[in-house]
């Protein structure tokens, strides 16, 4: 990954964090790493941890930022997932996806959040 998309991504993530923690989450880890993959974000939603996916997008050229997010994609994140629940005793989580892409006007952005966007077990 080149350092221009990294720190779009970090960006990102960022801007998601912010998002989320606005809506009532508690920012739990950035950039949870295994030998599998990384988590960009796990957070509190009350009493249920979210593994949350960041896709961000400068540009509407190729499709929505969600498309991005492959069968290959899903499957290294169920596995990192997994990881981070068995060192963390995690029970009760689910899996989100925020995007970010260009708004309706200069330097904005659209921000969505999409709850349980995957089931955990779908292998």
């Amino acid at each position: 990954m080149g350092q221009a998309s990294q720190n779009l991504g970090t960006r990102g993530e960022n801007i998601a964090a912010w998002y989320l923690s606005r809506r009532g989450f508690r920012i739990l880890k950035k950039h949870f790493t295994s030998r599998f993959g990384e988590i960009d974000i796990i957070a509190k939603d009350q009493d249920q941890t979210v593994f949350v996916e960041v896709k961000t997008r400068l540009k509407n050229l190729r499709g929505l930022p969600e498309q991005s997010i492959d069968f290959e994609k899903q499957r290294k994140l169920r596995k990192t997932i997994f990881a981070y629940i068995s060192l963390n005793g995690v029970e009760n989580f689910r899996i989100d996806v925020v995007t970010i892409s260009p708004g309706s006007g200069p330097g904005k952005l659209r921000i969505r959040h999409h709850q349980a966007q995957f089931e955990p077990m779908d292998f």
